[in-house]
């Protein structure tokens, strides 16, 4: 356990219970009972330290674990790389809003609300995609409600992803050689 990611065991043992279904019986339960047979040494030791039911929630459970195997530097470094996003010269908003979702799954315990997370995503964005999205949205995308925010740069980010995945040809400089009768009376 300490070598592997905390909160991609998070995440995959929440896929996991999301398979269990039981008629009558909460979801944060089935996680609660089933939690310690995802775990195996030091990680599991650590989860029957607790006493008793002293660990009441499934909140409880991942706060305290990820506390635990999540340190501190890790989370601080995690934040720094959040809140200094930065779009890069030649990547998409596609590619840009996957680049920081990463950076946030990276970091489960950034503390970052949403509203923030959408600011910094938005300030980090090169003026081009700033203007694309407050165009697109008639006015400035920062006076839109958080959802409303989401729900446009998703969308664009999406048909801006479809345009990049159809371009099934990059046009290249053409040699001497390739120039089509015209372009060479052109040149």
């Amino acid at each position: 356990m300490p070598n592997e990611d905390p909160y991609a065991h998070l995440s995959t043992y929440i896929e996991i219970c999301n398979i269990v279904k039981i008629v009558g019986v909460p979801e944060d339960a089935v996680r609660l009972s089933l939690f310690s047979f995802s775990l195996a040494g030091e990680a599991k030791r650590w989860l029957h330290s607790f006493k008793g039911n002293s660990l009441k929630t499934w909140e409880e459970v991942v706060e305290k674990f990820l506390k635990k195997y999540f340190p501190e530097s890790k989370t601080t470094k995690g934040k720094a790389a959040i809140s200094s996003f930065h779009q890069f010269p030649d990547e998409s908003l596609s590619e840009a809003l996957e680049r920081f979702r990463s950076l946030l799954r990276k970091t489960p315990t950034h503390g970052f609300s949403k509203p923030i997370q959408l600011n910094i995503f938005i300030d980090g964005l090169r003026p081009r995609s700033k203007q694309l999205l407050d165009a697109s949205t008639g006015g400035n995308i920062k006076l839109k409600t958080h959802e409303e925010a989401m729900e446009h740069i998703e969308n664009i980010a999406a048909s801006d992803h479809a345009i990049l995945c159809d371009r099934t040809h990059i046009p290249t400089k053409r040699s001497l050689l390739e120039l089509s009768s015209q372009d060479a009376l052109l040149a």
